[in-house]
């Protein structure tokens, strides 16, 4: 059976039976429409939002979701971003011819009614092969050969199966479909039945999380993401020699707990370097280790990163020769000619001195 890839006739009739579009389909290559649909997500949480708070997404943290609802985030349009815009079509296309699925894009962007802070911006709408009514939404994603395991396993990876999840919570819908593209060339999916215990936690959990942190504007806790280091490190344009102040007892207290942690990790790296170079000693002048009955313990392969400082000491005329000119950003000189314009693309360091407080 081949399905048809079908539009709506009348957006938003019939289709949603708990949601409302918010915000139409539009070009999202054309500026002013980018930008109104920008605008229209500080409004609520989508199902990438909801996947940031849970911990799903690398690299970004709740006070990402935090500055971007306050209208401060950055819009950043990757390049992988565009991809998995330009892959949606092919990906339900196959999707839907695979699976007998016809599938549709939907009117817009959704808003529960009951909760118009919840949103869903959903890639393409699954209808019922017989009655061509709408089952749910179906997630489209464009993934790399390295994650072809997760996407084999008997459920959905955890990030594309709560955005649906969400996507279903909005739009009242029974159950979705998640479909990857992986590695370019292998189509894999995944329907996600509808979960009433988990979808009434998340919606508690989201609410309380909006009301907390966007209506009522409490900045969340920090946390020890990397993504959020990185946030915390460029959010801010700093005032030279402004001064905040801390209690005593605070700054003593987290004084404390950085260097025992700091203490700690220098401590576990030593006994981890113990371990491996016990390791290399082991293998010493061979590439594979292995146990008495074949199996691969471990592997010391020269594959690291190279030395060059050594190579040009080594074969100075080799070094020459493969010696190229790269463009780089003379920050020297742009620190001199423009210091205000160099500071604000610099990260902020912190250090703590040795003096108690």
């Amino acid at each position: 059976m081949t399905a048809t890839i079908t539009e709506p006739t009348i957006p938003g009739v019939d289709l949603a039976p708990e949601a409302h579009v918010v915000l139409p389909t539009g070009d999202m290559h054309d500026p002013a429409y980018r930008e109104r649909w920008l605008m229209e997500r500080q409004n609520g949480l989508g199902g990438s939002d909801v996947a940031v708070l849970l911990g799903f997404i690398k690299g970004k943290g709740p006070w990402h979701v935090y500055e971007d609802k306050h209208g401060r985030g950055k819009d950043f349009d990757t390049e992988a971003m565009e991809f998995g815009r330009e892959m949606e079509e092919p990906i339900a296309r196959v999707f839907s011819r695979r699976t007998g699925i016809p599938v549709m894009h939907p009117p817009g962007m959704y808003a529960n009614t009951q909760h118009p802070w919840m949103l869903g911006n959903i890639d393409r709408l699954a209808l019922h092969p017989d009655t061509g009514e709408v089952d749910g939404p179906v997630e489209c994603k464009n993934r790399t050969e390295w994650q072809l395991t997760d996407w084999e396993q008997d459920e959905a990876p955890d990030a594309p199966q709560i955005q649906n999840l969400w996507y279903q919570a909005v739009g009242g819908w029974r159950k979705g479909y998640v479909a990857a593209c992986v590695g370019g060339n292998k189509l894999r999916w995944h329907e996600v039945e509808r979960r009433e215990d988990l979808l009434a936690h998340l919606v508690q959990f989201c609410g309380d999380w909006w009301q907390r942190h966007v209506v009522e504007g409490e900045e969340p806790p920090a946390d020890g993401l990397p993504g959020t280091k990185e946030l915390l490190a460029h959010l801010w344009d700093v005032q030279v020699d402004k001064v905040a102040e801390v209690a005593v007892e605070q700054a003593r207290n987290l004084r404390k707990r950085e260097a025992a942690l700091s203490a700690a990790i220098e401590r576990a790296q030593h006994r981890l370097n113990e371990v491996q170079n016990t390791m290399r000693l082991i293998a010493r002048e061979n590439e594979i280790v292995k146990t008495p009955g074949g199996k691969v313990a471990w592997t010391v392969k020269q594959n690291g990163t190279f030395a060059p400082s050594r190579f040009a000491t080594d074969h100075p005329e080799l070094a020459r020769e493969y010696t190229v000119t790269k463009t780089a950003i003379d920050t020297k000189r742009l620190a001199k000619d423009h210091p205000d314009t160099y500071r604000q693309y610099r990260g902020r360091v912190l250090r703590v001195p040795s003096k108690e407080v």
